[in-house]
């Protein structure tokens, strides 16, 4: 909470989710840990500030994430964009919390990926594709190859950095996906993206959200992406290590198949 934040907007979404949960202020302020009457103080005191503890409280208690509360207008979002601000949150909540198991894809494989003999690419969101693209020459060429047709740039992306993807119930998988534009001018700051892929397990492709669209889902992603890479830089453990690591933490050393003793 460096950075200022609109009083107000924190105000109006505690009012407008006290609402949707069917809450009473009295029962907020008691899960919040402040006395009653809080809420109103600060709203009625132009000068008064609401303390880091309690907005933490406040965000737990209503299942929100902090920085969404503090600067997303809720009321003035979408059905839609309410759940997926919902699930960016959680998504957030949990990368943080070391409580998913993403996997890293780099950008040098991903931009070298190649048909197989049936021209099928391994990959769900790239396609081979034909199309003009500017060159070396004074004119668009026609080239062909296999390319992630993006949101933000269509045919004409490449990837930028790594990228991350999150296995989800039932084989679908959640792709993070780090681009730029396969030709741009330097210093071009339109020439950078972030993008939020849904693979379902039918192998449906949804696009959930870009840092160039909807401001509020945008940051989401921006903020998404910030906490995968901050979690990869730790240590991770396998199901099977962890279990390992618990069972001698247990001093138990017994194999669970070890044939019975005669």
């Amino acid at each position: 909470m460096g950075e200022a934040f609109d009083k107000k907007i924190l105000l109006e979404n505690i009012s407008y989710l006290l609402k949707e949960k069917e809450m009473k202020i009295g029962e907020l302020e008691a899960a919040a840990k402040v006395s009653t009457g809080y809420i109103s103080r600060i709203t009625k005191e132009e000068n008064s500030k609401p303390g880091i503890d309690f907005i933490m409280n406040v965000a737990e208690v209503l299942n929100i994430g902090m920085d969404t509360l503090l600067k997303v207008d809720l009321s003035a979002q979408t059905p839609t964009e309410r759940y997926l601000i919902s699930f960016f949150d959680k998504l957030i909540a949990d990368t943080t919390a070391d409580k998913l198991d993403w996997g890293v894809e780099k950008a040098g494989t991903l931009n070298r990926l190649d048909t197989d003999i049936n021209g099928n690419v391994s990959h769900p969101l790239f396609e081979y594709e034909t199309f003009m693209e500017e060159g070396e020459s004074e004119y668009p060429e026609e080239v062909t190859r296999v390319v992630f047709p993006s949101h933000s740039f269509d045919v004409h992306t490449t990837i930028y950095g790594d990228c991350y993807n999150l296995r989800l119930k039932n084989g679908a998988f959640l792709y993070l996906m780090n681009i730029c534009k396969s030709v741009y001018r330097v210093n071009d700051p339109d020439a950078f993206a972030k993008e939020a892929w849904l693979v379902g397990a039918d192998y449906s492709i949804q696009f959930l959200a870009g840092t160039k669209d909807d401001a509020v889902l945008a940051y989401l992603v921006t903020h998404l992406y910030a906490a995968v890479a901050e979690s990869m830089k730790h240590p991770k453990l396998q199901k099977g290590a962890k279990d390992a690591i618990e069972a001698f933490m247990r001093d138990d050393f017994t194999d669970d198949d070890e044939p019975p003793f005669f």
